[in-house]
């Protein structure tokens, strides 16, 4: 693995977890709950206790990262299933405030829509880009994590086919136009090999004239941020292009949107660590987050067994 590559992939994985971290208090509430609430988010807070959700300290993030380290945990080098739904079950044990109160995990491990297992995409996109997997064998991979939708196979291709152009992107080239239209590409490449539905791009196209319009406008079109994958990976996608070189701003801007906060600041956080290298994560973001032992361990783990595959 190069040095460059894995310094993006590192900040990929931190960049999304710190992102979480930064979301999180305002997670189903709408701005002006936020406002009245929490007030202005512009670092870490505590996640207050609601009906739905423990209160978690400031700096702590929640099931967006426990996917993603059960993900990278499972990763032999490509995500296993069995594996993942193991692994997520013991992190719901071991950190059930993390959780939603409601939270159950029914065969295939994806509820809410799936959306917080878009982390499936993140080593899978390391692996194409150092050219250890082929684009044929991810999508028979992807074909056997069954039965998962459509719209959940189509989000992954989209979002691991994006991480791996901005793998591949300096910073100083990067191109926020071009990004849209690798976007536009890669949805129908998805659609091409997951067919039977078109709801991403369908709201892709609604959002791409808004692009200049108030990020508050876009977020009502993605129904208020849902947490539908469709919307998700829609709204990161406009914040993305906005603010794809400054950590802070693009996190924060979705932080105060509320909605599904921690998963758009997570997706958020991983696009801006794809691009930019870990000198695009904030240090004082970097050293007040929490859990970055955690992160770091299970990266060390999986990059060794990716580098012992490619051997």
């Amino acid at each position: 693995m190069s040095d460059q590559k894995k310094n993006r992939f590192q900040a990929t994985c931190l960049g999304a977890a710190i992102g979480e971290a930064i979301g999180m208090p305002a997670e189903d509430m709408k701005p002006e709950q936020i406002s009245t609430t929490i007030g202005e988010i512009i670092g870490f807070r505590d996640r207050p206790e609601a009906e739905d959700f423990s209160p978690v300290a400031a700096g702590h993030s929640t099931r967006q990262t426990e996917a993603m380290l059960s993900v990278l945990a499972a990763s032999k080098p490509l995500p296993d299933l069995q594996e993942f739904a193991f692994t997520i079950k013991q992190s719901l044990n071991m950190y059930p405030e993390k959780w939603p109160k409601s939270t159950t995990f029914a065969w295939p491990p994806f509820p809410d829509g799936g959306h917080y297992t878009f982390s499936f995409a993140i080593p899978a996109a390391l692996l194409l880009s150092e050219k250890q997997v082929s684009v044929k064998q991810l999508q028979e991979w992807m074909h056997s994590l069954t039965p998962s939708s459509v719209v959940w196979q189509q989000s992954i291709w989209l979002y691991l086919r994006l991480l791996v152009y901005l793998f591949e992107t300096e910073k100083e080239s990067f191109d926020p136009d071009q990004f849209l239209e690798y976007a536009t590409k890669y949805i129908l490449e998805a659609e091409k090999y997951f067919p039977g539905d078109y709801k991403i791009r369908r709201r892709m196209q609604v959002t791409e004239p808004m692009m200049d319009e108030p990020l508050e406008d876009i977020a009502k079109s993605c129904g208020d941020v849902s947490k539908l994958a469709e919307d998700m990976i829609t709204f990161v996608g406009a914040v993305f292009y906005r603010h794809h070189n400054d950590f802070k701003k693009a996190v924060t801007a979705a932080a105060n949107l509320g909605g599904a906060s921690e998963a758009s600041c997570f997706y958020l956080g991983s696009l801006i660590g794809a691009l930019g290298g870990t000198e695009a994560l904030p240090d004082d973001w970097l050293s007040g987050y929490a859990e970055r032992g955690r992160v770091e361990a299970a990266l060390r783990k999986f990059e060794e067994r990716a580098e012992s595959s490619a051997g």
